[in-house]
């Protein structure tokens, strides 16, 4: 026996709007490890009346748990909020009255499109453990976030994307089947889907944070969860001069040795 929960989201400024998001930072990187929280901000849902910078795509996805089967109507799509009194060093370019561009990591939570609410930047291995999950996330960024999300249907099929990594149970990524599928989303689900072909060979090249939000004192989150991305730092490889130099300097140690052995 599976409990279906059905929700709609209504897709007006008027209404709570259930649509979710993962965050994108574009910013020079630092790495950083922490078992707790790296800092907090506020954040407010929209900027200068822009809610949906790259819109969105509306359509439904269900969610098989082992609490029952979770079927919503929801917005899927990239969407904007302005940022204020950060405390604590963020491990990327970041400043209040900034914007963030954000996608969601929580699809059980609504996101309060009124009023400004607290969040606390965590390491995201810290949140999903899950380094398997993680790994895909950032990959999935690394080959098609950033100036690939740029129209309504990257922005939806990102989203997408994200959720199937975060919530589907079994090892293949299709949202067509398995514990999390989605319908309709037009041509964005399609997209998605083929993203994951070869996912698991794109190097992956950002650190991930989320931006995790308060509760209540009855436990319930005020808004829903964020995803952060951060370029890693680069791997150094010696540029050719420094090569040609260090290749030279072997050179001479073992002409010098060679030298020092035939005058004995």
């Amino acid at each position: 026996y599976s409990r279906i929960q059905k929700r709609e989201a209504v897709m007006n400024y008027g209404k709570k709007v259930k649509a979710w998001s993962a965050g994108l930072i574009f910013s020079v990187a630092t790495s950083f490890a922490s078992a707790g929280p790296i800092a907090t901000m506020d954040l407010k849902f929209g900027s200068d009346g822009i809610k949906f910078p790259e819109g969105y795509r509306a359509g439904t996805i269900t969610n098989v748990t082992n609490d029952g089967t979770n079927q919503s109507r929801v917005a899927a799509g990239m969407f904007r909020f302005s940022v204020s009194n950060i405390q604590g060093d963020t491990p990327f370019a970041l400043s209040s009255n900034d914007v963030l561009d954000a996608f969601c990591v929580d699809i059980d939570t609504l996101l309060d499109q009124y009023n400004t609410v607290s969040y606390s930047l965590l390491s995201a291995t810290d949140y999903f453990q899950n380094s398997r999950k993680v790994n895909l996330m950032s990959s999935l960024y690394t080959g098609f976030g950033g100036d690939e999300v740029k129209d309504s249907r990257t922005s939806a099929a990102f989203q997408l994307a994200l959720w199937e990594i975060i919530n589907e149970n079994n090892d293949e990524l299709n949202l067509d089947d398995g514990s999390f599928t989605s319908t309709d989303f037009t041509d964005a689900k399609e997209t998605a889907n083929g993203w994951f072909t070869g996912l698991g060979d794109i190097a992956s090249g950002f650190n991930l944070f989320v931006l995790e939000s308060d509760s209540d004192a009855d436990g319930n989150k005020l808004s829903q969860d964020l995803l952060v991305f951060s370029p890693a730092p680069p791997v150094k490889v010696p540029e050719p001069g420094t090569l040609a130099l260090l290749a030279l300097g072997i050179c001479g140690l073992v002409l010098r040795k060679a030298s020092k052995r035939s005058k004995d």
